[in-house]
C-alpha cells in the first residue's frame, strides 16, 4: 500500500521533491459528480450496485457483471412535492437480487425502501417512505440493518431506537422485518440496559453490551433459545465497550475497548468466563477501531473489522494511522492483498466486500492524487478486472501530493494534519488556505479531495489539522476538546497556522481560512480572534450563534444529540454566557477581513437563520460580507451544478482577496 510522504520541520527536514507545474484545469473537472461511487458487490457476486448522479440527484445503478447490462433504479423521485431532490443516502444488499435503501431529501434522512435490483417488488419499510403509523401514533424511523438472512422473504434484523415514539434512543430493540410485505415484529426486547447488540452469522442474537452512565458490561447466551447470562457486570472500564462481531471459527465474540495507552481496539471475549483477552492489534499513538465516527473514503470506513461469511471468521482489521493500513489474520486474504499491491503499487488498495462464496472480491484502489477505481478479483477465473473509475477525467500526474505533518500546540499536545502543496513547488513561502474540518468529532484523512485539489491547482497550499476532539488519536485527545469550542480547539487551529509560518511553508501576508459546518464556525471565530493573521475567510454553513443552534437545528431536536451537545459543547442554560461569548455573531465588529458566507436554503443542521444573523451583524459593523445562498441545498456541497457554483465562488473570492496562487 502507498503511504503519504511526510513533511515535518524544526527537528526534521523536508522530504518532498518538486515536480513540474501544471496548467489551471477547469473548475468543472473538480466539481463533477463521480461516475461510480459507493459500490458494493451482491451476495452472489454477479451484480454491482453503485451511486451515480442522475438529473441532479444521487441515484442507484446496478451493473450485471456477466452481461455488462446497466440499469437505474427509480426510487419514486417524481412523487415528491416541490421537486424535492430525493436521493440515495446509503444502501445494502439483503439478497442476491434485493436491496435496502436509505433515502434522503435535502441531505437529511427520509426513509427506508426495499426493492429488487430491477425495480420490482418495491416495499416501503420506515420513515416517510412508509405511510403506516405505529401504535403510538408516531412515524417509524428504524433504518439500521444488523443482519440479513438471505431467505425467500428477504428478512432482516433492524435496530429500533424509538426515535419516532416511546423509548430511549440508546436502548434499542431488535426488529425482524419482512421486506417483501414491510411487516416488522419485535425479535428482541431490550431488558433495559443494553446499548449495543450482536448477532452470530446465523442471525441469532447472542450478546448485549450493558451501559449505565460511565459503566459498561456484557450479557451473553449460547444460542437464540438459551437464557441470558451476565458474564461481565456493570463496571467503570475506562470507556464504553462496544460489540464488534462474532468470530465463529474461534468460538468467541469480539468487543472494542481501551488499551493501557487509552487507544481503542479489538479484544476477544471469553463467553464462559467473561475474561477480556489481549488486544488483537494495538498502536501506541492511534486508535485501531475508533469508538466514534472516523474517516470514510467513498463510503468505506477506514477503520473496521473484516469478516468472511464463507469462513465465518474475522479475517482482518482495517485501521488508520497517518494513512490506510490493514492487518490480515487470514493467509488467503493476505495473499490477495499482496497481489493487488504488487500489481498496483501506486495506490492504496482497499478490500470492499466479497461474494458469500468468497470467489469474487471487490477492491477500491486510490491515492491522494488518484480519485480511485473499483477492481474485481475473480478467483475462479484467476483474473483482476477493472470495473469502473470514479473520476476518469482526472489525471493523477496533474494532482498535488498530500503530505503528513504534525506540530505541537501551545500546551505541548501533538496535533497531526496534512499539507497539500501545488505541483511543481517546494513547501516554501506559499500562499496558504487553512482548511478546517467540520464535526468537530470527526477527522481529516489522507486521500483524494476534489476541493483541496482545486485549491492546489489554483496555486494555494492547503493545510488541514486534526485538532483536539478529532477521532482516531485516542481517548485523551478526544476528551481534551470537551467544552473547548471557542477555546483550546481554536488554539490548535491558530497554532497550525503559526506553525506553517514558522516552518517557512506559508507566506505570512497571504493566508486565508475556510471551512464548512463547524469548520465554518472556526473560520469566523479565527477571523475575529486573529484579525491580523488571515487576509480573508470563507464560511459555509457555519454556526454563528450557539444558543440559537440549540433551538433550531435538526440535531438539537434529537434527544440523544441534544444530550451529547450539552456534555461536549455546553448547557445552553448553565453555560449561556460562555456560549454567547464564543458566538461570532456577538463579536462581528472584530471581523475586519473580507468574508464569503455560503449557505444552503434547505439546510436543517445549520439553518439559514444562522447565516442571516451573521450577515446582519457584519453589515451593522460596517463589514458587509459576500454571500451565496443556494436553493435546494441542504447541509452539503450538493449536486454537480451546485458544487460548481460553490467552487467558482470560492476561487473567485480567494483570487480577489488572498491574491493569485503561485504560477
Amino acid at each position: 500500500m502507498q503511504l503519504p510522504r511526510c513533511l515535518v520541520t524544526g527537528l526534521f527536514v523536508f522530504t518532498l521533491t518538486a515536480g513540474s507545474a501544471v496548467e489551471r484545469l477547469p473548475i468543472e473537472d473538480f466539481a463533477r459528480e463521480p461516475s461510480t461511487g459507493r459500490a458494493l458487490l451482491s451476495p452472489d457476486g454477479k451484480k454491482l450496485a453503485f451511486v451515480r448522479e442522475y438529473s441532479g440527484r444521487s441515484s442507484l445503478h446496478i451493473a450485471d457483471l456477466d452481461t455488462n447490462k446497466l440499469s437505474r433504479l427509480d426510487l419514486g423521485e417524481a412523487l415528491l412535492l416541490n421537486d424535492a431532490p430525493k436521493g440515495v443516502g446509503d444502501f445494502t444488499w439483503i439478497g442476491d437480487n434485493r436491496l435496502l435503501i436509505n433515502t434522503t431529501v435535502w441531505d437529511a434522512w427520509y426513509g427506508v425502501l426495499a426493492v429488487d435490483w430491477d425495480g420490482g417488488a418495491a416495499m416501503p419499510i420506515s420513515g416517510y417512505e412508509d405511510n403506516k403509523i405505529n401504535l403510538h401514533g408516531d412515524k417509524s424511523t428504524y433504518h439500521e440493518v444488523i443482519h440479513h438472512f438471505n431467505d425467500s422473504d428477504h428478512t432482516v434484523l433492524m435496530l429500533d431506537r424509538h426515535e419516532g415514539g416511546v423509548g430511549r434512543v440508546n436502548r434499542p430493540d431488535i426488529l425482524k422485518v419482512d421486506t417483501m410485505n414491510g411487516v416488522a415484529v419485535v425479535k428482541e426486547k431490550n431488558p433495559g440496559e443494553v446499548a449495543h447488540w450482536m448477532t452470530d452469522f446465523n442471525g441469532a442474537v447472542r450478546l448485549g453490551i450493558l451501559s449505565h452512565g460511565a459503566q459498561s458490561g456484557v450479557i451473553y447466551r449460547e444460542s437464540a433459545d438459551a437464557a441470558w447470562k451476565t458474564i461481565l457486570p456493570l463496571k467503570n472500564r475506562g470507556g464504553q465497550l462496544r460489540a464488534v462481531g462474532f468470530d465463529a471459527a474461534q468460538g468467541r465474540p469480539l468487543v472494542s475497548g481501551l488499551t493501557a495507552e487509552k487507544r481503542w481496539t479489538v479484544f476477544p471475549l471469553d463467553p464462559a468466563t467473561g475474561e477480556i483477552g489481549a488486544p488483537l492489534l494495538s498502536d501506541p499513538e492511534y486508535d485501531i477501531l475508533p469508538n466514534r465516527p472516523g474517516g470514510v473514503v467513498d463510503n468505506i470506513a477506514m477503520a473496521g473489522t473484516i469478516f468472511s461469511i464463507k469462513k465465518q471468521a474475522l479475517v482482518g482489521i482495517r485501521y488508520y494511522t497517518e494513512s490506510n493500513r490493514v492487518k490480515w489474520f487470514d493467509k488467503d486474504y493476505a495473499t490477495y492483498q499482496a497481489a493487488l499491491d504488487h500489481g498496483l503499487p501506486n495506490t492504496v488498495n482497499l478490500f470492499v466486500n466479497a461474494s458469500d462464496d468468497g470467489q469474487r472480491l471487490l477492491w477500491y484502489c486510490f491515492s491522494d492524487q488518484d480519485p480511485g477505481i473499483y477492481m474485481l478479483l475473480d478467483l475462479q477465473k484467476h483474473s483482476l478486472k477493472s470495473l469502473a473509475p470514479r473520476m476518469s477525467w482526472i489525471k493523477p500526474a496533474q494532482m498535488a501530493p498530500m503530505l503528513s505533518v504534525k506540530y505541537a500546540a501551545r500546551d505541548g499536545l501533538v496535533i497531526h494534519g496534512y499539507l497539500t502543496v501545488p505541483v511543481g513547488h517546494p513547501p516554501k513561502g506559499l500562499p496558504l488556505v487553512v482548511y478546517v474540518h467540520g464535526g468537530p468529532w470527526v477527522r481529516d484523512i489522507w486521500g483524494f479531495d476534489p476541493l483541496v485539489q482545486l485549491l492546489a491547482n489554483r496555486g494555494y497550499a492547503v493545510l488541514q489539522m486534526n485538532y483536539r476532539g478529532s477521532t482516531g488519536y485516542g481517548e485523551d485527545l478526544y476528551l481534551e476538546a470537551k467544552k473547548e469550542i471557542g477555546g483550546k480547539i481554536q488554539d490548535d487551529i491558530e497554532d497550525a497556522t503559526r506553525w506553517a509560518i514558522a516552518a517557512g511553508v506559508a507566506d505570512p501576508r497571504h493566508i486565508a481560512i475556510m471551512g464548512a459546518s463547524y469548520g465554518g464556525y472556526s473560520t469566523l471565530f479565527g477571523l475575529g480572534r486573529n484579525p491580523d493573521l488571515y487576509r480573508c475567510g470563507i464560511s459555509m454553513a457555519g454556526v454563528t450563534d450557539w444558543p440559537a443552534i440549540y433551538e433550531n437545528s435538526d440535531a438539537a431536536q434529537d434527544k440523544a444529540a441534544r444530550r451529547y451537545w450539552r456534555e461536549q459543547i455546553g448547557d445552553p442554560e448553565k453555560d449561556l454566557s460562555r456560549l454567547q461569548a464564543v458566538s461570532p455573531v456577538n463579536f462581528a465588529e472584530k471581523i475586519t477581513a473580507p468574508v464569503l458566507i455560503i449557505q444552503g436554503k434547505e439546510d436543517q443542521r445549520v439553518p439559514p437563520d444562522q447565516a442571516k444573523r451573521m450577515i446582519a451583524a457584519l453589515t451593522k459593523a460596517g463589514h458587509k460580507p459576500e454571500t451565496l445562498f443556494l436553493s435546494n441545498l441542504g447541509h452539503s456541497f450538493g449536486n454537480q451544478q451546485q458544487r460548481t457554483e460553490i467552487y467558482k465562488a470560492m476561487v473567485a473570492f480567494l483570487e480577489t482577496n488572498l491574491g493569485p496562487g503561485v504560477q
